[in-house]
Order: C-alpha cells, then structure tokens, then sequence
C-alpha cells in the first residue's frame, strides 16, 4: 500500500506553503532522505525529503498549489506499484489550486496570440505550452530541469506572458531573473519591423518600458495604474507590522554619535586582510552589530521578548539584520553576538545575505532573535524610525553618517556623525532605559577599540 507523504510544519508560524518545484516525477525511485519536492513558505524556500524509500506513485499537489501544513503532497510505493499520471487524477484527488480571478478577455489564448502579435517579443500560449513540454522533456530520470533562477513576480509574469525565462539576462544576486530584466521582452519598440508570431523572445532589443497591460494581464492602462500580486512573503510582512503597530505602543528616542574614528577603523581592518581575499570584509552593518550587542550587554532590558505575564530577558544577545530582497524583507539572525569577533560576525552575515537573498536559509536562521537592527545607512536617509519585530521589544535604526562641521579644541573641523533611532515596547521599558541603551550605544561607536577587547 502506497505511503502518504504530507507537508511538514516547517516552522512555528507557518501555516501553508507553495509548491515551488517538483524534484521528482511519477514513477522515480527515491531512497529516504532524497529531496522531492521544493516549496516555499512565507519566508524561504526549502526542499522536503522523501520519509521512505520507494517508487513515486501519484503526485498530489501540483507547482504553484497553495497547500495548508499536513496537506498531502504524494505517495510513495513499492517498485512494481501501479503508478497514477498527473493528468488521470480525479478532482477529489487532486487538491485545487489556490483561487485566482477570472482572466478577462484580453487573457484569452485568442487575445494572449494577438498580443504576441507581429513586432512582439511574447511567446503565444500555444509555443508557450510546447516550451513547457520541452523543459520537461529536458529533465530525464535522474537528472535536474533546465531552469532559470528567478523571483517569484518574474517567474510568474513569465508564466503567464510564455517568456522563456532561460534566455533571460538576469541582473539579480547570482545572476537571478527579477522583473526588470523582462522589460525588454514585454512591449514591442516603437516603429520596430514586423516579426514573426510566436518566434519568442532572443536579444532583448532595446525598447521603451513595458506597458502595465503587458506586465500585468488584466491590467488597464488607460486607468494609470498596474495591480502588482502580493507575494506569500509581502503578505506576512503586511500583516505582522500591522498587527506590531496597532498592539505595540512605541516610543522613540535618537541619538547622533562621532563615527568618525569607527569608519578610520573599519578602512585599518579591511586593508589588513590578505590580498584578493574578498570574504570577511567588514561593513558598517557588522559594526553596528557588535556595538549593539554590546550595548545591550550594559543594559540587558532591552535584549528581551515580552509576553503577557512576563518579560523575559536573556543572557545572549542574538541580533537580527534586517535584509532587502526583492519580494521585501528577511531578519537573518547572528547568534551570540557579544562573544564574536567583528571579523566573524562579517563571515556569518556575509554567508546570511547570500542565503537569503536565494531564499535558502534555514528556518533555525530565522528565529530566536532577542534584538532586531534595521540599517539604511547605505541610502540617503540621515533618520527614520523602525517597527519592532515582536515578540522583540526593541529595534534600532540606523542613518547614514554624514560629515558636518564641528568646534573642536577651538577650531572647527570635519567629523562624520550618525543618527541612530531606537524604537521600544513602552509595555516592557521606559525612556530611561531606552537613553541608557543610546548612550552605550554611542560610546561604543565613539570609542571603536571597545570592540576589540
């Protein structure tokens, strides 16, 4: 009898997941512990792994199938076991795909060839059901499909305009697809000859930005406006800061600090490493990072979580980085900040941001932050204020240093100056504390060597 595999709870807050990418096919042998199936949680994308060994049987949860945790993925059988093609599989068996509005006219396959037209770029529905048939032809037994890295907005529009997104140039982390590298394949150039319907796309020719009809099916144009899907990770983001606001009464305090001797210190490291090695270079983040950490060592208040009955402080400090990606924000975590190196925690962010960036951390990586930081100082932001990340009771927010003229000994001279916001749970602490953590915050940078002891 065949074994029922199931979505595994992946995480404590996770509820559902995406099916992203199936490793295997109906009728592939896998052995336990071989991973068979890619999905994506609200926060990162991981592979599940076959819980036995066997011959797979039915697939059950076709890609892109929004599927709740314990949801049934597939089955596995014993070699020999009748298997159950995709396409024989009953409506009861099959679990429906996540609900989508109705396609309007202009999304119909006579519409969709239309607008792949003379002079577009756009795969018409038909080729572009041919090319999916090819890609998985290209994927034999045992071997992996030949597939783009992309964000899920791109690989989406890609999806539903037929763009082959393998000969795409992409411009993201590790050469990652993200919309704007479909642009050129989505509108044709104004006064560009005629080409052939359904050629697909080739060079990117160079053209004006894509009209939100083509970006977006559906969309209307002459209304102004372009209706962008929110993503499984935007969507979580929405909806914590949201509740983080209306529950959290926040306060907020800034203090602007000399980082002059810390940005003189952070050029001495940076040239001390070897030649040509590019890893563990130190950035203004990793610096901030210590210096909080050891902030928060003086005033431990502030390195807590806050419940109902109690606050609960704790004796390490892991310090969460906010990190850009193109579906928004992750919080990677650096554990025990107080006890490393700056040169180390450089390491481990560097190797964070890599992983997150391909929404491939860890969950254990996402969790267990007692403090978050949120640093735009690589903009031109000079001050703003940040919504804590519960159940956290404090974030900090860090500006970009700029250079002012100070009175110094009785002259004036350059020094570069910082402005640094903390935002705190007024449940948990009150001002004091938080001008207690600014003012070791603020000696630290002022006085860089205390990092080094």
């Amino acid at each position: 009898m065949a074994f029922e595999v199931r979505l595994p709870k992946l995480s404590d807050e996770m509820a559902e997941a995406t099916i992203s990418r199936w490793l295997k096919e109906v009728g592939d042998s896998v052995d336990k512990g071989e991973p068979i199936v890619e999905v994506e949680t609200e926060k990162v994308i991981v592979e599940v792994e076959a819980p036995r060994a066997g011959v797979i049987v039915e697939i059950l949860a076709p890609e892109q199938t929004v599927l709740p945790v314990d949801g049934l993925l597939c089955r596995i059988g014993e070699p020999g076991e009748r298997t159950v093609a995709p396409a024989a599989q009953s409506p009861a068996q099959a679990p429906a795909p996540p609900a989508r509005p109705a396609a309007p006219a202009s999304a119909t396959p006579a519409a969709q060839t239309a607008l792949a037209g003379p002079g577009s770029n756009v795969v018409p529905l038909p080729q572009r059901t041919a090319t999916a048939a090819a890609a998985v032809a290209q994927r034999g037994r045992g071997g992996a499909a030949v597939t783009a890295v992309a964000s899920p907005l791109a690989r989406r529009v890609a999806e539903e305009l037929g763009i082959d997104l393998t000969v795409v140039q992409g411009t993201g982390i590790g050469g990652k697809v993200v919309m704007a590298d479909l642009q050129p394949y989505l509108q044709p150039a104004p006064g560009a000859p005629a080409g052939t319907p359904g050629s697909g796309p080739t060079a990117p020719p160079q053209r004006a930005p894509a009209a939100p009809a083509a970006l977006f099916p559906g969309a209307e144009p002459e209304a102004g406006y372009v209706d962008v899907p929110h993503s499984g990770l935007r969507r979580t983001i929405a909806r914590r800061m949201s509740e983080a606001k209306a529950e959290i009464p926040h306060f907020y305090l800034t203090a602007e600090a000399d980082v002059t001797e810390l940005l003189r210190l952070r050029e001495r490291l940076n040239a001390a490493l070897p030649e040509g090695e590019g890893g563990g270079r130190v950035s203004i983040n990793d610096l901030m990072i210590k210096a909080a950490a050891l902030a928060l060592v003086q005033v431990p208040a502030l390195n807590a979580t806050f419940s109902e009955n109690a606050v609960r402080r704790y004796t390490g400090v892991h310090i969460g980085f906010a990190t850009a990606i193109d579906e928004g924000l992750l919080t990677p975590v650096v554990r025990d900040c107080q006890l490393k190196t700056v040169g180390r925690i450089a390491r481990e962010t560097q190797a964070l941001i890599a992983r997150a960036r391909t929404r491939s951390l860890l969950a254990e990586e996402l969790q267990g932050g007692t403090f978050t930081l949120s640093n735009l100082g690589m903009y031109e932001v000079v001050e703003f204020a940040a919504i804590i990340n519960p159940p956290q009771v404090g974030i900090l927010a860090i500006a970009r240093p700029v250079e002012r003229l100070v009175a110094e000994g009785g002259r004036t001279t350059t020094r570069r100056l910082l402005r640094a916001t903390l935002s705190a749970d007024h449940r948990a602490v009150d001002g004091v504390i938080g001008a207690q953590f600014l003012e070791a915050f603020k000696g630290v940078l002022e006085h860089p060597e205390r990092m080094m002891l």
